[in-house]
């Protein structure tokens, strides 16, 4: 069987439009049966024949044809493969505007995700940044706080309504074993630690927080009186 045939055949396990890396395709399927520099070399010819289809650096496809012509990968598409399976999860403008936050959205999707080998990737219109951890949905809920803490500032028309409700439900699902295990305190500016800090005393939940922070600096956030208020105009 000839190279192309040989990948071509391999390559029969995924779907239409099912993203394939192709590193990771290499090292699981074809190593020591194609030398890399052949396999590489087959791709561009497999995608000169339209028979594969490189959407991204390392990332192809197999063509999904209509009568119109080929159809690529959806949004929505793409983020399924780095979300499934508590995989990862969708951050930025499409979380606020998932929480209701606000109603302003964004042409790009940020998606972090424990599947990429590479630090960053971004596909047509999806910006993935590799995480590694499991995004189970207590850790999930975790990061949607700390998402939103961190980018208080800079969201744009926020509802402080639905901040002041949504600040309840994080201090109500609040678990500091989660927090300290998969050291997210590492993962975020001390200043959103300190918001996340306030927004627990204020609610009254117990938390160990101040270990994180020093008693000598002056962190930015806003103070919960102030936000209700706010939320009362």
């Amino acid at each position: 069987m000839k190279g192309n045939e040989m990948i071509l055949d391999s390559l029969a396990i995924y779907q239409p439009n099912e993203l394939i890396f192709a590193s990771k395709f290499y090292k699981e399927y074809l190593q020591g049966k194609v030398k890399e520099a052949t396999y590489y070399k087959a791709l561009e010819r497999l995608c000169k024949s339209q028979e594969l289809i490189n959407i991204a650096k390392g990332v192809y496809h197999l063509p999904k044809k209509s009568k119109y012509g080929i159809v690529p990968p959806s949004d929505q598409e793409i983020i399924s493969t780095f979300v499934k399976n508590e995989k990862g999860m969708v951050v930025g403008y499409s979380l606020y505007n998932a929480l209701n936050l606000t109603t302003q959205i964004s042409k790009s999707i940020q998606i972090m995700s424990s599947t990429l080998e590479s630090y960053t990737k971004t596909i047509r219109n999806v910006m993935v940044q590799q995480v590694p951890i499991r995004f189970s949905q207590e850790i999930q809920n975790m990061i949607k706080g700390l998402e939103v803490l961190q980018n208080f500032y800079e969201i744009q028309d926020l509802n402080y309504k639905v901040f002041i409700e949504f600040t309840e439900t994080l201090a109500q699902n609040y678990i500091e074993e989660l927090f300290i295990r998969e050291e997210l305190y590492k993962r975020y500016k001390k200043s959103t630690i300190a918001f996340l800090r306030e927004i627990l005393n204020y609610y009254h939940k117990e938390n160990n927080l101040d270990v994180y922070l020093s008693a000598l600096s002056d962190y930015k956030y806003p103070k919960m009186e102030e936000l209700y208020e706010i939320a009362r105009v």
